[in-house]
């Protein structure tokens, strides 16, 4: 067997006809060899996706199928058996059907795909057939064979395997039909809005999360309509090339960008928006924020993202001698991310000073000392734990035992911080709450305490901390998420305050 730099997979269906399935599986690797002009080469994994049937007739099978595939020199040990109940519909049977098909494909091997799909089920055909359409596969095949048209013959033909069929059957009775090209139902997908379709799902989740936040101040209609038109827009200037297209993707994804910047004006703000251009209210938003730092909104990342979207915007409407449609697509690219965050950066930023009633809540930063005698309830939060955890997941020199000693760091880390808080406040209740990263107790005010629990946890774990604190849950959760905004190991405290001043 050829060793080859580049490793081949196949994929098929199960089949109850053990001698079709082995068929199948000589076939595709003499196409194999054929396409690689390699007279000895394999797959390196076969994966059969059997139903629980095909699987009981492949061990029962009383025929000597294993030798078949040895006349071949295909290697037994490359089989690798998949059994899945996707028959019943079931949503949890497919999503099991499609995690094993993700952990056949790893984008950092260099490996080729083949798929067949002569046999087995249809609802699996159909998997496989739209599984290698996403990874744009070339090799996609089908074994067809004319069998005889007398009956005895052909139940005597149906149970011959490949070499024996070879013998029996002329040579054009058999043929392993390539499918074209399936990429071709890209631009068929565009033109018919197929790629709109799946991003109204994203976009009708961020207008109507959005006008769930300013439902008075927010055009929800106009928002959805200049995001889904702008998509469309840009999807039909990939297919045509036209560069008027681009520009209009531009226009209604800078829409959209408008319409959002006006619901933050008018909640922040109370700003009455008039007749303003696009670049000034996005100037406004910037002093806005910079003037009222309770929001701790990042005023760099804030004033680059907005700048970008205004200068974007003002090269469509005044284009340079020169510009083309390679340009104009670019900016339809661009465009169409800047809108989609610049709304989550709105969802982000709105969800954190509103009440339950969408009413503008006033925020009160504590100060650093604290009230020593005053009871808060107090939220600590591992920073970048999940990156940390899954970095032993995905880097190639780490193994089992690395993911199990960062779980265990950060386990003892939050065990260790528990038995400090019930130190400190002599209490064995003071902890509400301890799970993962996450801790959260009520106690009196004291800095030293804080202090010690980074320290800690940064100790046994390597990793910042932020903790949040308020007289109420509500307030902690929303000082937590402030700050964790700010730089690792910060601590902040806020209350809450109407808009006359008292208390919420």
């Amino acid at each position: 067997m050829t060793i080859s730099l580049k490793s081949f997979k196949l994929l098929l269906a199960g089949n109850t006809n053990v001698f079709g399935m082995t068929n199948v599986i000589i076939r595709s690797t003499l196409q194999l060899r054929q396409n690689e002009k390699e007279k000895d080469l394999s797959f390196r994994q076969i994966h059969i996706f059997h139903t629980e049937e095909s699987l009981h007739s492949l061990i029962n099978h009383t025929d000597n199928w294993q030798s078949a595939l040895s006349h071949y020199d295909i290697p037994i040990t490359s089989i690798i058996h998949h059994v899945t109940k996707i028959e019943d519909s079931s949503v949890e049977r497919f999503r099991d059907l499609v995690e094993q098909l993700r952990t056949i494909v790893n984008p950092l091997d260099n490996a080729s795909y083949y798929v067949d799909l002569t046999g087995g089920i249809s609802a699996l055909k159909t998997i496989l057939a739209v599984f290698a359409y996403v990874l744009d596969i070339e090799h996609i095949y089908s074994l067809e064979i004319k069998f005889s048209d007398i009956r005895e013959i052909r139940e005597k033909q149906t149970k011959l395997f490949y070499k024996q069929l070879e013998q029996e059957l002329e040579q054009e009775s058999i043929t392993y039909r390539k499918f074209p090209p399936i990429r071709e139902f890209d631009d068929f997908g565009r033109r018919h809005y197929t790629e709109v379709i799946r991003h109204r799902q994203i976009i009708d989740g961020l207008s109507d999360k959005l006008s769930q936040l300013v439902p008075l101040q927010l055009d929800h209609a106009h928002l959805r309509s200049s995001l889904l038109s702008g998509t469309n827009s840009r999807l039909l200037g990939e297919v045509s090339q036209d560069s008027y297209s681009y520009r209009h993707a531009v226009f209604s994804f800078s829409a959209a960008i408008e319409e959002t910047a006006n619901a933050l004006l008018l909640t922040l703000a109370r700003n009455d928006v008039g007749d303003k251009t696009l670049g000034d209210k996005l100037a406004d938003l910037r002093t806005l924020f910079l003037e009222t730092p309770k929001y701790f909104v990042n005023a760099k990342v804030l004033e680059h993202l907005t700048l970008l979207i205004a200068e974007m915007r003002n090269s469509i409407i005044h284009p340079s001698p020169g510009d083309d449609k390679t340009l104009a697509e670019i900016q339809s690219l661009l465009a169409s991310q800047l809108a989609l965050t610049f709304t989550r950066f709105a969802i982000k930023t709105l969800s954190a000073f509103l009440d339950s009633k969408g009413n503008l809540v006033e925020i009160e930063v504590l100060s650093p000392n604290g009230d020593q005698e005053e009871i808060y309830y107090f939220g600590f939060d591992g920073d970048a734990t999940g990156d940390y955890l899954e970095a032993a997941f995905t880097r190639a020199e780490y193994g089992e035992q690395e993911v199990l000693l960062r779980s265990k760091a950060v386990h003892n880390a939050i065990k260790a911080l528990k038995k400090v808080i019930y130190k400190s406040t002599k209490s064995d209740k003071a902890v509400l709450f301890a799970e993962g990263d996450n801790i959260l107790f009520k106690a009196r005010y004291n800095a030293l305490l804080l202090q010690q629990l980074q320290e800690l946890y940064k100790n046994q774990t390597g990793l910042c901390s932020s903790i949040g604190y308020g007289r109420t849950l509500h307030e902690a959760t929303i000082a937590l998420r402030l700050a964790k905004a700010q730089k690792g190991d910060s601590a902040l405290g806020i209350a809450l305050r109407d808009v006359i001043g008292q208390q919420v």
